[in-house]
């Protein structure tokens, strides 16, 4: 198995406040429900929408290009848990959205999760899954896949970095010298407030001596 990556690319379309308590960082916090269940805000299914914000920043060639485009096999992360049938898979949804609007080449499901693991959201600190727990529960399957140009990693969420991190390993030694980035829907905020909901990023995240440090 080759090793995790010292660092990795990643973007993120939005951000939301875990703890800020204004109007904008509670709204956030709607806009993340929402990703994670497939729901509406109003009469906007907000996956959808944002779909349709990350079409409108390749076509003005903004930063979310680093990851993604026409180019890019887009392969949505495992759950936590293993999938049931008929269960709601988010970062399938959110590949799925993105290719109809033009940022992937294709959906690529070959990451499944073979042994179920604790959800990073509800475990206490300390206690989240690391890159070496993501890459043991895990598996890729590409039979009869063609070798992608490249390949964008897509989850909803992005906090640590430690799934995307975790996986990595996997899709280097199925497809050796295939560029890897990372794309998140939403990117978390740990403190404070925020100004904004639609913030556009790039960025990196870093694995060095066990310890994971997202930038920003």
């Amino acid at each position: 198995m080759p090793p995790f990556p010292s660092e990795l690319p990643f973007c993120s379309l939005l951000q939301y406040s875990v703890r800020g308590q204004d109007e904008l960082s509670r709204r956030s916090r709607d806009v993340r429900t929402a990703i994670k269940t497939d729901g509406f805000i109003g009469q906007t299914r907000v996956i959808e929408h944002a779909a349709r914000r990350v079409a409108e920043n390749l076509q003005e060639q903004g930063c979310l290009a680093k990851c993604l485009g026409p180019d890019v096999a887009l392969v949505p992360m495992p759950r936590s848990g293993l999938l049931r049938s008929g269960a709601l898979w988010p970062a399938l949804v959110i590949c799925e959205a993105l290719y109809r609007h033009g940022a992937g080449a294709e959906v690529l499901p070959c990451l499944h999760r073979v042994v179920a693991i604790r959800k990073a959201a509800t475990a206490a600190q300390g206690e989240r899954p690391e890159p070496q727990d993501h890459c043991r529960t895990t598996c890729v399957e590409v039979d009869g896949v063609d070798r992608p140009r490249a390949i964008a990693i897509v989850d909803d969420i992005v906090t640590r970095g430690s799934s995307f991190i975790g996986v990595t390993p996997h899709l280097v030694a199925a497809f050796p010298d295939v560029p890897i980035r990372c794309f998140a829907l939403v990117r978390t905020i740990s403190q404070g407030e925020i100004e904004t909901i639609l913030f556009p990023t790039t960025g990196l995240i870093r694995y060095r001596q066990g310890q994971l440090r997202r930038e920003p």
